[in-house]
């Protein structure tokens, strides 16, 4: 399916509802996004495509089961799929961010032949607490509308939005401020100056701001808000970490103060981050490793990837990677503990 005529990104994942293993419905996805600019006005638009396997509504008792998305655009947005109490077929978007103006939302289902079968549009408002219900049917009137015998639906969601263009000036003011702010928070992460607690990893020290941890972390946060007894006897606030390897604590620290990572480190060590990330309760880069992860799945690492997510959820690296085991069952290298 070609989306559009600036097709920028596509992925795609086709998902089988057959065999023994638990049934995985991740669907294939494409999206593009493209802005253009005006006078006084931007226009932003993304256009995200989502083909699901009828049958994957259903669970194995014939109930209807909650669907997500993959995240696109920049891992802003997801589509959630549920019926609810009063049997209603819902579409809702979900957003990572909140937005200072109105955004359109549009909805489009098809069939497996590109057959237009439903069409919704939906202005969110400026401010909106997401969720947002972008898409609504009675449940009798979806099943009315589509077969669910077989086949397949695909959901396209266009999503627009138009923001005042800022001024020459102020787009320079607003670029400096950020960029200088960016590079405070890099020369901070470097030399750690008024650092206030000290990490303890395999010998190696790292220190750090306990606020700074605190406002990104939730883990931390509970940590610094109620110490253990080794951490309030310690005069220098030492905190001794166990289980994550030091260098991988290094990028952890590095992606709290600049919210990124080194270049190389998802080549070496994502699912060190993507574990390290599960435990400090850092989604965005535990969602960066896990789309890392899903690009590089292989017959080698394919049940090693499927073993970390026992211990650490991530749910579409193990849809994957199920999918993957199921597609090449005579390829897959399996590890035994």
């Amino acid at each position: 399916m070609k989306v559009g005529k600036m097709a920028s990104q596509r992925k795609v994942a086709k998902i089988s509802t057959t065999g023994e293993l638990p049934s995985v419905s991740l669907p294939s996805t494409s999206y593009w996004c493209k802005t253009k600019a005006y006078t006084m006005s931007e226009l932003t638009e993304v256009d995200f495509v989502w083909t699901i396997e009828r049958l994957a509504f259903l669970d194995e008792s014939t109930k209807w089961k909650p669907l997500t998305s993959p995240k696109f655009s920049d891992c802003k947005f997801r589509l959630h799929i549920i019926v609810d109490l009063h049997s209603k077929f819902i579409i809702q978007l979900f957003s990572s961010i909140s937005f200072g103006y109105s955004i359109l939302v549009q909805i489009f289902t098809s069939d497996e032949e590109g057959n237009k079968m439903t069409e919704e549009k939906k202005i969110i408002p400026a401010n909106t607490q997401f969720p947002a219900a972008v898409f609504e049917m009675t449940k009798e009137d979806f099943l009315k509308t589509w077969n669910f015998v077989g086949g397949e639906m695909t959901i396209n969601c266009k999503i627009r939005s138009v923001k005042r263009k800022l001024q020459a000036d102020e787009t320079a003011v607003s670029d400096n401020h950020q960029d200088q702010i960016l590079h405070q928070l890099e020369e901070m992460f470097e030399k750690m100056p008024l650092s206030d607690v000290t990490f303890n990893i395999s010998r190696r020290k790292f220190a750090a701001h306990k606020n700074i941890l605190a406002m990104r972390s939730p883990v931390f946060a509970a940590l610094f808000h109620h110490p253990t007894k080794e951490v309030q006897a310690s005069k220098v606030k030492v905190v001794k970490v166990k289980d994550v390897d030091p260098d991988v604590f290094q990028e952890i620290l590095r992606f709290i103060y600049t919210g990124k990572t080194q270049s190389t480190a998802m080549n070496t060590m994502a699912p060190g981050l993507l574990a390290a990330a599960d435990k400090y309760q850092l989604e965005d880069l535990k969602s960066c490793c896990e789309t890392h992860l899903i690009r590089k799945m292989s017959a080698v690492n394919c049940w090693e990837l499927l073993s970390l997510t026992a211990d650490h959820p991530a749910e579409y690296l193990k849809k994957y990677a199920i999918d993957y085991f199921r597609r090449h069952p005579g390829k897959s290298i399996v590890k035994m503990t």
